[in-house]
């Protein structure tokens, strides 16, 4: 039986503006890599609230071998499920919003979950989509450094070159 690979994150991690996400996104290239069966529930414009609420669902009925969060910014909230807002999609609810409190929620959120994942799974990875580095022991780089100097699509996001240099980066992490 193949090991299973749970991956969540952002549009970077879902594969945005690739031709064929399922097909070419860092997630799949590095579960083939692995040999290991994906899921990816990865979505464009996800919060971290979303990533919490996924992973922690997706644990109590699965048992992945191996789990790798791409967080996103703190700026970016959900209201009710699946609507995800950033300062730029929703500039009215960000009117009054608290950097410091965010980046606050930010840290205490992953702190809990790398407490729930030492208790639930043998191995798991954080990374960041471009936000500032994690002082976390499990954290292994960002996204866009891993994708430095590939194509990038007109929203930004890394194209199928740079899905295949993230998965080997990865690769080499966990292999480190």
């Amino acid at each position: 039986m193949n090991k299973l690979l749970y991956t969540v994150g952002d549009s970077f991690t879902y594969g945005t503006e690739l031709q064929s996400p399922e097909n070419n996104s860092w997630p799949l290239v590095l579960a083939n890599k692995l040999n290991f069966t994906l899921v990816n529930d990865a979505q464009p414009g996800a919060s971290n609230d979303y990533m919490l609420r996924a992973i922690t669902r997706f644990c109590k009925t699965n048992s992945p071998d191996v789990v790798i969060v791409a967080f996103t910014t703190p700026d970016r909230i959900e209201l009710g499920y699946g609507k995800h807002l950033t300062p730029n999609s929703a500039p009215q609810v960000f009117k009054n919003w608290d950097p410091a409190w965010a980046y606050d929620k930010y840290m205490s959120q992953i702190e809990l979950l790398s407490a729930y994942l030492d208790n639930t799974v043998p191995e798991y990875y954080f990374l960041t989509a471009w936000s500032v580095p994690l002082s976390n022991p499990h954290y292994i780089g960002r996204l866009v450094e891993f994708a430095y100097n590939a194509p990038i699509g007109p929203g930004g996001h890394p194209l199928e070159q740079g899905h295949q240099q993230i998965a080997e980066k990865i690769y080499e992490k966990m292999h480190n």
